[in-house]
């Protein structure tokens, strides 16, 4: 039986100790605050792109800068925008300039982003039977502003954003802090859910299972390269492999992605 399977099984068994959630993309439905920015920009300064690939391109690139101090984004600004492609033929100064501007924006309309539908009624089951954290590359004080608008930040055991991480995601390190929480504990018993490759890097590096959601700015088909443990298309399918009683049915399987 493969690794998806057993995870399941696992879950099933009680065996699972701890979840750990990346936020932006995967609790907090950031897509329209990132498509806003991009659409505004890209028609303010009469650029041309598929937006969904920019999103893409330009998600990823916001996972990165978000944590990072600004004098470390100016030093690896070349190499943190080459790879947008809808920016290719633009020089780097007017990339940077326009990477700068879709950020800006970024920045004002995330305040306002919703959770994703049932994320937080999922949140509020999923911590009576597991130690819950989030280890994101915010910043933690926005993670809290956004977890103390729906009075959920005391669901957690532990709120970790990239100003107080030892090292960023995909650095097995990143996760570090959960596990310092405990006198003794097995990784194997922790499960890492996120949105981007960095997420499942992180969590296959330091052992634990892994499940990638496409809610966020990555595809599914990125994320199944990547090879995690299991790949979802949204939080919903995660109460259905908890919940036994969904499982039950002969059809309750036909909508996860299982890594073959």
């Amino acid at each position: 039986m493969n690794s998806d399977n057993q995870l399941i099984k696992r879950f099933h068994s009680g065996s699972i100790r701890g979840i750990i959630f990346d936020f932006d993309g995967t609790l907090l439905d950031i897509s329209e605050p990132l498509r806003k920015s991009i659409e505004e920009i890209f028609e303010k300064k009469k650029l041309e792109a598929d937006v969904n690939t920019t999103i893409e391109e330009i998600g990823a690139l916001m996972e990165t800068i978000q944590a990072l101090p600004l004098p470390k984004i100016l030093l690896q600004s070349f190499e943190l925008i080459r790879h947008i492609s809808s920016l290719q033929s633009l020089t780097y100064l007017k990339k940077l300039e326009i990477a700068a501007r879709i950020f800006t924006k970024y920045l004002t309309y995330a305040k306002e982003a919703p959770f994703f539908p049932g994320s937080i009624d999922l949140l509020k089951k999923l911590s009576k039977s597991y130690d819950l954290y989030i280890v994101s590359h915010n910043q933690t004080r926005n993670l809290m502003s956004h977890l103390e608008r729906e009075g959920i930040e005391n669901l957690f055991k532990g709120i970790y954003g990239a100003d107080i991480l030892p090292e960023l995601k995909p650095s097995p390190e990143a996760l570090s802090p959960v596990f310092e929480n405990y006198k003794s504990c097995k990784v194997n018993e922790f499960v890492i859910i996120g949105d981007m490759p960095s997420d499942i890097e992180a969590g296959q590096e330091a052992g634990v299972w892994t499940v990638g959601v496409s809610t966020g700015v990555s595809k599914i088909e990125t994320l199944a390269g990547c090879e995690p443990s299991l790949v979802i298309e949204s939080l919903e399918e995660l109460k259905k492999i908890i919940d036994k009683k969904s499982l039950s049915g002969s059809n309750s399987q036909k909508s996860l992605k299982i890594k073959s």
